[in-house]
């Protein structure tokens, strides 16, 4: 097992662009002049009165000067999110974050007088709103906060639900995070001793060559989340339960309706998704069938899903060359976007040392104040981490195209937001498929990366889904105890890979490893991964069709997402229909084409397959 390491290089980011520390006078004065403009938004807003053509200039400054302060808050939340993530001991930025959420919530006081009396404004007042000339670019986020609105509780309960989300919500959430972040686990080393591995490395360590590897790492994660199996479930039931709560006193229907809503997109949509990736589960089962018989067996164990081919293990790629190959394939792409990610690199945007500490997983955050991203991975000198790093950089190119609008024209659902991220990775696979250097052997464990990404997005993340569904639909009926929790687990696994996973060697901690269940943003953070995915390989496919010609329409795609809903998105930049199957089968078969090529590479490579 190759040890984790920093011999193969890694990048720390410098945040000093925000401030230097929490305790230095600009971080000190930043924060105050948060607290002011939220103090003085929420004394105007309780003071605005109905829309009415009478009020329209108070309203249009009110909004204007809550955009701006939005913005500063989110530069607030950017810095002290990467403190948190780069040392989850940190408590000085666990007391931060916890002043952040008082703050948030303050916002959202301003937002419930507003949303009041927009649920109850006239079509003509509302028409009005949006014809000032400070709003007309503000126009779909305010449609979207009128129609959030036909959903609240009257005025008094969401001021206290807002109060309530800090004190209880939120909490679990954070509680959650510092639990994950503090967790090692232990594997059994030489000669009857074991040794002890934050979680943050667990991914990259799945993807060891030796099996009896794998095996230990996921059992020995899994032993370390049995040990606080109980504090993780009472986290999940209280943030679905508070969730369930509040869509019922708001008259949301279905626990999918809100989830669709924040994603931006309708629920005709997401079932046309969804139907188009069952029907081709085939796809993603086959490929983990070669995958099986090539280690050995007919089925996998869950630990087996990244696992790499079994031929002679290749050089670990240190940071500089993973960095370089990025840099070419964006080249070959759009030269600004190679351009873009070069300054990123250069300049401290991203955090990848593999250290104990750290926060597990990966995400891209922005400041619009600042107009920069800052980049949050761990690098194991795994091609898995490259293409993680062309992804996050992707999600730092999208914020880039879109850094000269406005706010509100910034703030784009996760559906769109993966977009970006996923065509990067899909450049950087083709750019190194397309190299003539590479032989079959090369090219083959290039198509078994990305129709392991491939099953990821159309098995995982369908699995996922099916869990979160019946999460909900149980939660509704009372809390649910670790033992259903791992069983509704299991089931989802079973069913969404069918005979590919061993049922002896399944993951039944996966709700509790898996963060995304847990954040309180948002619910279902998954789906939207699906959809960014097939979304995204349907743009890349039409970008190699036309190449260059392509480009200006892709920044074009960029910049609306932020001002248009999914099925808009793709109507104007496309033309095509999302609620239909078409476009979502189209993007399956360019999965299909690479399984028929990993197929045919097979006998070739191997003696027999």
């Amino acid at each position: 097992m190759p040890t984790p390491t920093t011999e193969v290089g890694f990048a720390n980011w410098d945040l000093t662009a925000f401030f230097t520390s929490l305790t230095e006078d600009r971080f000190t004065a930043w924060f105050h002049d948060v607290e002011r403009r939220v103090t003085s938004l929420k004394d105007r807003a309780r003071v605005l009165g109905p829309l009415e053509p009478a009020r329209l200039p108070t309203w249009r400054e009110l909004l204007v000067d809550l955009e701006e302060a939005l913005a500063r808050m989110g530069h607030l939340v950017t810095y002290v999110c990467c403190r948190r993530a780069e040392d989850t001991a940190d408590e000085e930025a666990g007391q931060a974050g916890a002043r952040l959420d008082l703050l948030q919530a303050a916002f959202r006081q301003v937002e419930v007088p507003l949303e009041a009396s927009l649920k109850v404004a006239s079509q003509a007042d509302f028409a009005a709103l949006l014809e000032e000339p400070a709003l007309q670019s503000a126009s779909w986020f305010l449609q979207r906060m009128r129609q959030r609105a036909r959903f609240t509780m009257e005025a008094s309960l969401e001021s206290l639900a807002a109060d309530l989300e800090v004190t209880g919500f939120q909490s679990w959430e954070r509680l959650y995070e510092t639990l994950a972040g503090q967790l090692e686990f232990e594997i059994p080393g030489p000669e009857g001793t074991s040794r002890r591995f934050p979680m943050s490395l667990k991914i990259s360590m799945l993807e060891d060559p030796d099996p009896e590897v794998r095996r230990a790492v996921l059992e020995g994660s899994n032993r370390a989340w049995s040990q606080v199996g109980d504090v993780a479930a009472a986290c999940l039931n209280c943030v679905a339960g508070h969730r369930l709560t509040l869509q019922a006193r708001r008259g949301i229907r279905h626990f999918l309706d809100e989830a669709a809503f924040d994603s931006v997109l309708e629920r005709r949509t997401l079932d046309s998704l969804l139907e188009a990736i069952r029907s081709r589960w085939e796809v993603p089962r086959r490929y983990l069938h070669c995958k099986a018989r090539l280690l050995g067996g007919e089925t996998l164990g869950f630990e087996d899903l990244s696992a790499p081919l079994p031929l002679p293990e290749p050089e670990r790629v240190s940071w500089q060359a993973g960095c370089a190959r990025i840099l070419q394939a964006f080249s070959g792409f759009d030269p600004e976007m190679a351009d873009f990610a070069q300054m990123a690199l250069e300049q401290g945007w991203v955090e990848s040392e593999p250290r104990p500490g750290k926060a597990p997983g990966g995400f891209c955050i922005s400041s619009i104040p600042l107009r920069q991203s800052r980049i949050f991975m761990t690098f194991q000198g795994q091609m898995g981490d490259v293409s993680t790093l062309a992804h996050e950089l992707g999600h730092a190119w999208h914020e880039w195209v879109v850094r000269d609008l406005r706010p509100w024209m910034r703030d784009y659902p996760m559906t769109l937001a993966e977009t970006a991220s996923t065509f990067a990775e899909q450049v950087l696979a083709d750019s190194l498929l397309e190299d003539p250097s590479a032989d079959e052997r090369s090219q083959l464990v290039l198509l078994d990366r990305r129709l392991e990404q491939a099953a990821t997005y159309l098995l995982n993340i369908p699995m996922r889904f099916l869990f979160e569904v019946r999460l909900y639909e149980e939660r509704a009926r009372g809390e649910l105890t670790v033992s259903r929790l791992k069983e509704l687990m299991t089931q989802a696994q079973s069913e969404v890979y069918g005979g590919v996973l061993d049922p002896a060697r399944l993951d039944p901690w996966f709700w509790a490893s898996k963060g995304h269940f847990y954040f309180t943003s948002t619910s279902f953070y998954n789906f939207p991964y699906a959809f960014g995915y097939l979304f995204s390989l349907g743009v890349y496919a039409r970008a190699r069709r036309e190449g260059p010609a392509f480009l200006p329409r892709y920044r074009d795609l960029l910049r609306r997402t932020g001002g248009d809903s999914c099925e808009g998105v793709a109507r104007q930049a496309l033309g095509v229909d999302l609620g239909e199957p078409d476009f979502w089968l189209e993007s399956l078969d360019l999965v299909q084409r690479d399984l028929e090529r990993f197929e045919k590479l097979l006998p070739r490579v191997f003696a027999s397959p």
